[in-house]
């Protein structure tokens, strides 16, 4: 660690102990000049979006702005220059993201501790130009020279990128405990690992947490919560356009809410901090193989960050630092029933900040394009995601989700137009015996199969030469009376005899033979 890195940090110390000591700032998160710059990034965008129509910005647009908002903030426009095309808009939707996300930037932490300090200590604090030559990346400390291009130096790179992009989703995950208003951690780790979240679930969530005036993991807490909880009349709408993409939040509120368990029920911060990461590393890791380069990567960055949180936990406090920690946060009362862990859960979530603070002092990037657009590499290995192709909507939304099939329906009836159905033919399990012609003819309908009459047998005269027909060997049969009932086995017997009778005068034995 340099030092002007050094005085970086102990200014955000200094942050920590005399602004912070309040309940409702405890929980405050620092943005380094990597998040600043993507931060003003997702300012002009929407303010580009406002004027013309679309999410983008240009890099040289970028970092013009991103030089004038620097010399601005921190007063140091000693000559007049042209102010960039929309500045003050950006300005303001760069605070208002801030706010929201309860979050202030390096700057502004130095204005609190300039104003917080006395005169004699205002002389030992960092001063704005070198804050202004730390943020932009100009001073010889920070600058590294570039290695010849060889094997050897392209897999260090590779593995110095992937270490990086390491330690920026874990850090992520702590901000996220930490400070669950924070959307920049939230739009990191939205789908890492592998949730089915992609940019049209984001969208669908920014403009939720928009409409209720909340951050994006609150919103989607607030989501599951009424989702699993909620009866009938607080659950959401089977319309809401979150409800195609319930498993995949509900996974993401689940598993912080297991990182949170760890957190309450440890009292040991070093042991509840290496719990947290060895979940986070497995759950990154799953399906992979152990001596891959990513695991091997995200073990190194795990234990990196369980020895810095060691190291957090166990430095020799101040006696300003003690008697701080004594008033922050609120103490727990007298009747708490488990005070370890209350005290436990403190500990750890001022751990988790000493060590975010450290990552908001360290330098920024030197490769901004990388940075801001994001790595084919990074997006491939770790899912790592581009956070203005992230916030871009990947369509216009209209505010309203598709309705239901019956409303539809519904509706296109009252119009005075019927819905047809198509009607499908059920089709057996010998389907494949069928004739495609016949499959696709349709069944006629009820009214069109004819209906098949019961045809009565026609009576022949039985012709005799005389009055008593003895040629035959058989007595007539009786004569049956007029309405008598003819039973139906009756008549089946009659129409038997007269069918033999026709066949045998059709053989020749008959009088036309």
């Amino acid at each position: 660690m340099d030092c002007l890195q050094q005085r970086v940090l102990q200014l955000l110390r200094r942050f920590r102990r005399e602004w912070c000591h309040l309940p409702e700032r405890e929980r405050t998160t620092v943005c380094g000049a990597d998040n600043m710059i993507l931060v003003l990034q997702l300012a002009m965008a929407e303010v580009n979006k406002e004027s013309y129509g679309e999410f983008a910005v240009d890099l040289s647009d970028l970092l013009l702005m991103w030089k004038y908002l620097l010399r601005e903030k921190l007063e140091l426009l000693r000559e007049p220059k042209e102010v960039p095309e929309g500045y003050t808009r950006v300005r303001e939707t760069y605070q208002s993201f801030l706010m929201r996300s309860n979050s202030v930037d390096l700057i502004d932490v130095y204005k609190i501790c300039a104003d917080l300090c006395t005169e004699a200590e205002l002389g030992d604090m960092l001063t704005m130009v070198e804050l202004l030559d730390f943020l932009n990346g100009s001073s010889s400390e920070n600058m590294t020279p570039l290695a010849p291009s060889s094997p050897a130096n392209e897999q260090y790179r590779f593995t110095s990128k992937m270490v990086a992009c390491w330690r920026k989703i874990l850090c992520d995950y702590l901000t996220l405990m930490v400070n669950a208003k924070s959307d920049l951690a939230m739009a990191c780790v939205f789908n890492l690992p592998e949730r089915g979240l992609g940019r049209d679930a984001f969208t669908h969530l920014r403009h939720t947490a928009r409409s209720k005036q909340m951050s994006l993991y609150l919103a989607v807490t607030s989501f599951v919560r009424c989702l699993e909880l909620g009866r009938k009349s607080c659950a959401p709408s089977i319309e809401d356009p979150l409800m195609q993409y319930a498993k995949g939040l509900v996974d993401l509120v689940h598993f912080v809410d297991k990182l949170q368990e760890i957190v309450g029920e440890t009292s040991d911060p070093s042991a509840a901090g290496s719990q947290i990461l060895t979940a986070i590393t497995r759950r990154l890791t799953k399906g992979h193989c152990s001596e891959s380069q990513l695991c091997r990567a995200g073990g190194e960055v795990q234990q990196e960050l369980t020895t810095r949180i060691a190291n957090a936990v166990n430095a020799p406090a101040t006696v300003a630092e003690a008697s701080a920690a004594n008033s922050s946060p609120a103490q727990p009362k007298v009747y708490a029933i488990n005070h370890a862990t209350a005290y436990g859960g403190r500990r750890t979530v001022k751990a988790f900040l000493a060590i975010l603070d450290e990552e908001a002092a360290k330098p920024p990037s030197q490769g901004k394009a990388e940075l801001l657009d994001g790595s084919a590499e990074q997006a491939r290995l770790l899912g790592l995601p581009c956070m203005l192709t992230l916030f871009r909507s990947p369509k216009q939304s209209s505010g309203s989700s598709p309705k239901a099939l019956c409303h539809r329906i519904q509706r296109r009836l009252q119009q005075g137009k019927p819905t047809q159905l198509e009607s499908i033919a059920i089709r057996s399990q010998f389907a494949c015996t069928y004739n495609e012609e016949d499959a696709t003819k349709k069944p006629p309908s009820l009214c069109q199969i004819p209906v098949r009459e019961h045809l009565r047998p026609k009576l022949t005269p039985n012709i005799s030469c005389g009055s008593n027909s003895s040629t035959d060997g058989k007595a007539e049969s009786a004569p049956k009376k007029a309405g008598t009932r003819t039973e139906p086995w009756e008549r089946c017997g009659n129409w038997e005899r007269q069918r033999g009778g026709r066949e045998a005068e059709t053989d020749g034995g008959g009088l036309w033979g």
